[in-house]
């Protein structure tokens, strides 16, 4: 559901942001400083450098502040190195910023005042201001409401008709990145960290999410999210479709029964139908799930990870992709 945020909080309970950097010498600096700005300031900022090639490492390392620790390695992907920070994070809650995103000042106070006021909710996302490479506004994003990533033909008759969190997450990623996200240390222990997906591992990590527990969306803009020509995806166009069709794999069982398909009704049937655009790769979803099922009855451990781990396995699979 939407909800708007309320009054100003104490501010006794850690927040941990994770900054995974790469080759963004001409936006950390504001990146940073967003957080260390932030008006919620019991924060512990945690910079890992993933083998930048630029100036990046040396502009984090600059700032003077006893919250923030800047660590280096050499370069692991994304996914690797939010887990890293997560690990190593010892806040109450949990969040991540890109480092060509910039957080509104006063995001991490209202996110985490609206996680202690409904402790039933384990994570929280907002409205985002799209920006351009130069920080000018081109949009806001409204979570489900608006800039639907894909086309949904049948809106009114898909889960995106709803008003319901984990149903419009079924449709798309609506959270949009991973800089979109709060949520409690314990959500984190219980279903664990970023798995190995390039582009949509934010995407996968809510929809576990929502499978643990109750998630909200605030009805404010309250982070930066930066689109230019170094984080498109419209190079890697395979891989993206690819891992839209693990998502939808990997996590539809997760809802099944309970939240979608309640019972075989013409209706359920119809909404499901309409709710989820494969963009013409219907056959590789169906060699995932069949893959997945007899992996899963074979008893085999993280079945889901394998076409994900090995890299020979999931490319075998790229020649039935339609782009």
């Amino acid at each position: 559901m939407f909800f708007k945020t309320k009054a100003k909080i104490n501010q006794d309970l850690k927040v941990s942001v994770i900054i995974p950097l790469y080759n963004h010498e001409n936006f950390i600096k504001e990146a940073i400083t967003s957080v260390l700005n932030q008006t919620y300031k019991n924060i512990e900022l945690i910079v890992i450098d993933d083998g930048s090639r630029d100036n990046s490492l040396a502009i984090a390392k600059s700032f003077e502040d006893d919250r923030i620790q800047v660590l280096t390695q050499q370069n692991q992907g994304a996914h690797y190195t939010i887990n890293r920070g997560l690990e190593l994070a010892t806040g109450d809650f949990l969040t991540i910023l890109n480092s060509d995103d910039i957080y509104e000042k006063n995001r991490i106070e209202k996110c985490v005042g609206y996680l202690i006021q409904h402790p039933h909710v384990h994570l929280v996302c907002t409205y985002i201001k799209i920006i351009d490479h130069s920080g000018k506004t081109l949009g806001i994003k409204e979570g489900w409401k608006n800039m639907e990533p894909w086309p949904i033909p049948n809106k009114s008759k898909s889960y995106a008709g709803s008003n319901n969190f984990s149903r419009n997450l079924l449709v798309s990623n609506f959270i949009s990145t991973t800089s979109n996200m709060v949520f409690t240390k314990k959500l984190y222990q219980e279903i664990g960290g970023m798995r190995n997906l390039r582009f949509a591992h934010d995407w996968d990590f809510a929809l576990r999410a929502a499978e643990y527990g109750e998630c909200s969306i605030l009805e404010e803009a309250l982070i930066k999210y930066r689109i230019h020509e170094t984080n498109t995806i419209s190079s890697n166009r395979k891989h993206m479709l690819f891992e839209i069709c693990w998502i939808y794999a990997a996590n539809l069982p997760r809802f099944e029964s309970h939240l979608i398909l309640q019972e075989s009704s013409k209706e359920e049937l119809e909404q499901l139908a309409e709710s989820i655009n494969l963009q013409g790769n219907d056959k590789l979803l169906w060699i995932l799930r069949s893959s997945f099922n007899a992996s899963q009855k074979r008893g085999v451990k993280d079945y889901e990870l394998a076409f994900l781990e090995n890299k020979e396995l999931r490319e075998s699979l790229f020649k039935y992709i339609v782009e």
